[in-house]
């Protein structure tokens, strides 16, 4: 593949444990090879300009996986070193740890471990997971002065502050499938559109007319506004701050993208009123999964309000809880004459 889209590529292999470590990467100057183990799935390389193609990799020598070269660097007791943390949230150049409790004293020291193997600026703690009405990450900064980051996905460019800023790694194949989504000259409209999660993808990807990415939170829309600029997206994605129940128009979109979850379908009776006949809504929805196979459709026909509704697939986005799932089901409204 090309080499300027290369490094984004192996991380995103990475991620998902497909790049074979017991060979070398090829780089002939132009171009780049990257071992796999497997096949990558879902358009994964399509949507980096890359191909399979068969070929025999030198040998390499074996690296030392980063968690072992913390467990050395890190001003820690040697009986404390198996309860670092083997994995981790990496954002940019800010890395994110979940802690024992028995590290509490010795926070700063592991703390700049994770930030000299990983260079990273800042690390933060997480202390609560997420919370409140925005959804905020409840993190504690344990190192550096501040958790602004620019994260690179997929080719875009995500500016946020990991200290009060969500972005759920375990979403990226869904925000990859939303940027592979072909909606030429359509309006879109991302009701809880964060900083951009699925809206900029769309509108760097895809050519659709408008996107309208309505967000509540103003700090996330502050860098929403700013990631719209960073991506070079300002002339397609309008951002509006506010309640998206107030919204104004009906039958206006021609897709709607409701990435929320938890609450989702108290929103749905807003997001008939905004597409159009036939248009189509993305609801994402948190289910136990007995209830899989009924409650997210059940969901989208109350929500519907008469209107025929045709699921057109389901998908798992990932898991949310022991025994709860994030699904996202692709559905058709049909508004009656």
């Amino acid at each position: 593949m090309e080499k300027a889209r290369a490094e984004e590529l192996r991380k995103e292999l990475a991620m998902f444990h497909l790049v074979d470590k017991t060979v070398s990467i090829l780089d002939d100057g132009d171009f780049v090879e990257i071992p796999v183990v497997g096949e990558p799935a879902g358009g994964l390389l399509a949507r980096h300009g890359a191909v399979n193609v068969d070929m025999v990799f030198p040998a390499r020598e074996f690296m030392k996986d980063p968690i072992e070269i913390v467990r050395e660097q890190a001003d820690v007791p040697d009986a404390m070193k198996e309860l670092l943390p083997h994995k981790w949230e990496q954002f940019g150049d800010v890395v994110v740890l979940k802690l024992d409790h028995a590290l509490d004293r010795y926070e700063t020291r592991v703390a700049e471990a994770y930030a000299s193997v990983l260079r990273a600026k800042a690390v933060l703690r997480d202390v609560g997971g997420i919370g409140g009405e925005y959804r905020e990450p409840v993190v504690k900064l344990i190192l550096g002065s501040d958790a602004v980051t620019t994260h690179v996905e997929n080719g875009i460019r995500f500016r946020f502050d990991a200290s009060k800023i969500m972005f759920s790694s375990g979403n990226q194949e869904e925000r990859a499938r939303m940027a592979s989504t072909r909606c030429d000259g359509e309006t879109v409209i991302d009701m809880f559109a964060g900083i951009g999660y699925f809206s900029i993808p769309i509108a760097v990807r895809q050519r659709p007319g408008k996107v309208v990415a309505c967000e509540l939170n103003p700090v996330a829309h502050s860098f929403l506004e700013e990631n719209i600029r960073l991506n070079g997206v300002s002339g397609v994605v309008e951002p509006v701050l506010g309640d998206n129940r107030e919204l104004p128009g009906e039958s206006v979109a021609d897709r709607i993208i409701m990435g929320y979850v938890r609450t989702t379908h108290e929103y749905l009776p807003t997001a008939v009123r905004l597409v159009k006949d036939g248009g189509m809504i993305h609801y994402h929805e948190t289910c136990p999964n007995e209830l899989l196979d009924r409650r997210p459709a059940k969901h989208l026909a109350e929500g519907a309000r008469g209107c025929r509704v045709i699921v057109e697939s389901t998908r798992m986005v990932k898991s949310y809880a022991p025994g709860v799932s994030h699904v996202v089901l692709d559905a058709r409204i049909f508004k009656p004459s």
